[in-house]
């Protein structure tokens, strides 16, 4: 018998909730629920906290998407996904042959990293866009006051965390070959010391300040966003970037737009399950959950058996292999949208589900993102609503595996507004470049495509890459009741995925459901908790391909994503995160 401590999260209630993984964003959030603010003024201002106290997640020159539940009215999708350059092309990186994976970054394997190292790494940067054109469209307060935390915290500094430490560590090499990166988050070319033998009685941690991200975020407060879409500090950034020997043009900031629209739409059991639109986890979320349905139309099982997680798994897995086949942008390639997410399609998958059909043992000896690249696990063109005039075929050589580094927020206000907002910088620190004249980070949004040819997901100028993110609203009867999302880059629609059973077909409470035992199906190997060990032993078509994932884990462990969520029960909001992970949450009444 081992012994081991029970971890747990007492999660909080009150008229108003937040969570988010930094107490300097819940603590924005509170800040502005405090002045009279709605719940996009609190997301916002944590959003752009975020941004400052989490470059190894996330960054303000990214990108992300944002659900907004009206009290009792419409849920609105604001979408600042990633995007290429318009100079970008299918053969900017020369393919590295000599590695057969890369150092842990988790993406197309190419010579000297630089789809996710360095300036030609960097997407058209959103996050500041997407997040303001959110506030002034649905936000109460002015813009200064709601970026008045995110001033503050970039100049006074904030306190360096293990997490911080280790991170800087791990991508030393890189962080010191940027003189940006390196005055920004090293200290004299070395990681910042934490306080990890206790902050109360033997010292403090180095405080990480960035005086001109502070200056720069302090202008667009004074001025608005157009300072930087358009404006001087646009012309610095692209500057920077094209001296570093990027593709990024003022022509690309002048293009951002965010896209303010009504979002995908899924009726699951006695809720409303909302999506963004463009390429992202989204899709294969709800293709899960649609066959989730067609598996139990009638009665789900809600207890964990042998049977209900090879289910779960196998609906992941042919839903990840239809993802690293067909899904790209489809104002680029023709997807099958509606066939994914389709009763019909959901059905045929269920009964090849229940024949014992296992896509993924196939591609056993190879990265099932690479496997299916170029080889169709499915036809779901037979169930869509229009078909393309000609056979759609990819035939890429390799493909890739999306990266981590993604932060996540949740909000319900006393009103009933709901906000679910993801941002991120595509992985680790970004491209692990800093614009030293605005202190932005710059993303590595070019690793999320496949860096082979002709694929769904291949480079293309002006293209959106296929990206994790997958925020969701849920509504009942009309009224927004959960908003859900979470980091953790492919493993993010997973525990998605299974926050909602725990929510909606289980009954759990908001704690319960983000404390309750996850799995994640999206590569070769089954991740599970630990303590789903003796259940598994029982699962024949399981036990030979899992690996457990220990619950005395690191506080920021990515292996079954770390879900923030936020819950209308009764009266009250209920907020929380994953009880694994260091994370945030705080209401008032």
């Amino acid at each position: 018998m081992k012994s081991a401590q029970v971890v747990s999260r007492t999660g909080v209630r009150g008229r108003a909730a937040v969570a988010a993984a930094r107490p300097q964003s819940v603590d924005a959030a509170y800040l502005m629920l405090e002045k009279g603010g709605n719940a996009v003024d609190a997301a916002v201002a944590a959003a752009l906290v975020a941004g400052v106290v989490e470059p190894m997640e996330t960054t303000l020159a990214g990108s992300g998407f944002m659900l907004v539940g009206e009290p009792g009215g419409p849920v609105h999708s604001v979408e600042f996904g990633p995007r290429a350059p318009l100079a970008a092309h299918e053969t900017m990186y020369e393919i590295d042959e000599h590695r057969q994976i890369d150092r842990g970054l988790g993406v197309s394997v190419v010579v000297g990293d630089k789809n996710v190292e360095g300036a030609l790494a960097t997407g058209v940067p959103a996050t500041l866009r997407g997040l303001l054109d959110a506030h002034e469209r649905f936000g109460s307060l002015p813009r200064a006051t709601v970026m008045q935390p995110a001033v503050a915290v970039a100049a006074e500094g904030f306190p360096a965390d293990a997490y911080f430490a280790l991170e800087a560590l791990e991508h030393l090499r890189a962080l010191r070959r940027d003189h940006g990166a390196s005055r920004s988050f090293l200290l004299e070319g070395l990681p910042p010391t934490p306080a990890h033998l206790g902050a109360s009685t033997l010292g403090t941690p180095s405080q990480i300040k960035q005086a001109a991200l502070a200056e720069t975020l302090n202008r667009i407060a004074q001025r608005g966003v157009g300072e930087f879409y358009g404006g001087e500090l646009g012309r610095r950034f692209v500057q920077t970037v094209r001296e570093q020997g990027g593709i990024l043009s003022e022509q690309d900031l002048i293009s951002v737009q965010t896209c303010v629209m009504a979002p995908r739409q899924l009726r699951f059991r006695d809720c409303e399950v909302w999506a963004p639109n463009s390429p992202c986890g989204a899709l294969t979320q709800l293709q899960i959950l649609q066959t989730w349905m067609a598996l139990y139309p009638d009665t789900p099982p809600l207890d964990d058996t042998p049977e209900r997680l090879e289910h779960l798994a196998q609906a992941s897995w042919h839903a990840f292999a239809d993802r690293y086949h067909w899904l790209g942008d489809p104002q680029f390639v023709p997807v099958p949208e509606n066939a994914l997410i389709s009763p019909a399609y959901a059905r045929h998958l269920a009964e090849r589900i229940r024949a014992g059909d296992q896509p993924f043992r196939y591609a056993s000896n190879e990265a099932p993102w690479n496997y299916f690249a170029g080889r169709a696990a499915h036809d779901p063109w037979a169930f869509n609503d229009s078909t393309p005039d000609s056979p759609v075929k990819w035939h890429p050589a390799g493909s890739t595996e999306p990266t981590t580094g993604t932060t996540h927020i949740s909000v319900i206000d006393r009103n009933g507004m709901s906000v679910s907002l993801t941002h991120t910088a595509a992985n680790h620190w970004g491209a692990k470049v800093v614009c030293e004249r605005t202190g932005l980070l710059l993303d590595a949004a070019m690793g999320w495509f496949n860096a082979r040819t002709n694929a769904a997901n291949s480079i293309a100028g002006g293209k959106r890459p296929l990206a994790n993110m997958g925020p969701i609203m849920l509504t009942r009867q009309g009224s927004p009741f959960a908003a859900v999302g979470a980091p953790g880059g492919r493993r993010i629609i997973n525990a998605v995925v299974q926050i909602i059973l725990n929510l909606v077909e289980r009954k759990m409470d908001a704690v319960e459901a983000c404390a309750a035992p996850r799995i994640d199906a999206s590569g070769t190997t089954l991740l599970a908790s630990e303590r789903l060990a003796s259940v598994l032993r029982e699962a024949p078509g399981l036990s030979n391909v899992v690996r457990y994932v220990e619950e005395q884990h690191q506080g920021y462990g990515y292996e079954l994503a770390r879900p923030v969520l936020a819950v209308r029960e009764a009266d009250n909001v209920a907020a929380t995160i994953d009880p694994f992970s260091k994370g945030y949450a705080r209401s008032m009444n």
